[in-house]
């Protein structure tokens, strides 16, 4: 994870379609950065599905890590720029800010998904997608890079869908890294992609 800056703290924004595993998939990269040594805060920017804040705060809790919420309802944007300025002022070299499920298709919801990226500058933008949605992950996929530009993309139950077809075709669509493959419910069920290996197991 090489976009960890020296200029503290980076910003690794989890975005995606409603249902496909962010806010667990959050917590694996929390998980798999402090294993680094890299030091880390959640932002609960999720403040509208019905326990999202809680749920992260369960997960913060198992890997003491704290986490930054406002009430629900909160504005997403404001959330993320508050824990940013903790990060800062207590030298902490991540934040891992989550946001609200929305469909690609909503104008609204993404219009607000752009006002988040406007005001907080995230080093990274990482869509998550759900490896079992099959064609729909396309689609999926060239909105929100169009909407917001993606940096990056992780594919969450891919244990349960080891051929991963949906994979192929959004790295042939998008052409950004895939940094991640959820393959399971645990905070260690996460493998770094590696290419050759997804190949070989295709074929």
């Amino acid at each position: 994870m090489d976009v960890v800056k020296k200029d503290k703290p980076s910003l690794f924004l989890f975005l995606g379609f409603n249902g496909s595993g962010k806010t667990t998939s959050l917590a694996k990269v929390g998980h798999y950065l402090k294993k680094k040594g890299v030091s880390c805060v959640f932002a609960a920017g999720d403040s509208f599905r019905a326990a999202s804040i809680e749920q992260l705060e369960e997960h913060g809790r198992r890997l003491n890590i704290d986490v930054i919420k406002h009430k629900y309802g909160a504005d997403s944007a404001a959330v993320i720029f508050d824990a940013k300025k903790h990060a800062q002022a207590r030298g902490i070299d991540v934040v891992l800010a989550d946001t609200a499920g929305r469909p690609h298709t909503d104008r609204n919801l993404m219009n607000e998904l752009k006002k988040v990226c406007r005001v907080n500058n995230p080093n990274l933008k990482i869509l998550v997608i759900d490896s079992l949605v099959g064609n729909d992950a396309v689609p999926q996929a060239r909105m929100f890079d169009e909407v917001v530009g993606i940096d990056a993309v992780m594919f969450t139950k891919v244990d349960v869908n080891e051929k991963g077809g949906c994979i192929l075709s959004v790295a042939k669509i998008l052409k950004k890294p895939i940094l991640f493959l959820g393959t399971g419910q645990e905070y260690s069920s996460l493998k770094t992609f590696d290419s050759q290996e997804f190949i070989d197991n295709i074929v």
